[in-house]
């Protein structure tokens, strides 16, 4: 067994391949849409990409299925949900993602970039995307779906810097 295909505990569901629900995948756009074919089932799992053009200063950009490809966020500002008119991620696919044209080439739109995606799939035991509205109460819980007590909580607001 590789490495890449080691496995995972999922909790009471048994065990997953941690290349079914992870993926870092480098690409260079091509100006058209373009099939970011990783193995991750979003369409029929959920999850979330995160994009980084790699060769521009520009904010890192977070689609989850979630909220849908209408909707962004960005990790790197404090700036709220985005809704996106011509959306950088077009479709969540039973084995990747797509991206638009628009995403995949530079400012000028000519001049392809080279990106990096990291692709979650929600699972048990790994990865699940949880929305919740804030209250004044310091001792919140919020709902998920992991089974176990996660590892690792992010939260971004959508409404407010």
């Amino acid at each position: 067994m590789s490495i890449s295909k080691k496995l995972m505990t999922t909790g009471a569901t048994g065990v997953a391949y941690v290349d079914d629900v992870f993926s870092t995948y480098l690409y260079t756009g091509t100006n058209a849409d373009q099939d970011i074919v990783n193995g991750v089932d979003l369409d029929g799992e959920g999850g979330l990409v995160w994009l980084k053009n790699r060769g521009m200063d520009v904010s890192h950009r977070l689609i989850d299925t979630e909220r849908g490809i209408s909707n962004r966020l960005e990790s790197d500002t404090d700036v709220q949900e985005y809704f996106q008119q011509d959306q950088f991620v077009t479709a969540f696919n039973s084995d990747g993602f797509t991206v638009g044209g628009s995403e995949t080439g530079a400012n000028d739109g000519t001049t392809p970039s080279d990106y990096a995606s990291w692709t979650f799939r929600k699972a048990p035991s790994f990865f699940d995307i949880a929305t919740f509205t804030s209250t004044a109460d310091s001792t919140r819980e919020i709902p998920h779906n992991l089974g176990v007590a996660p590892g690792l909580v992010l939260l971004k607001s959508t409404s407010n810097k």
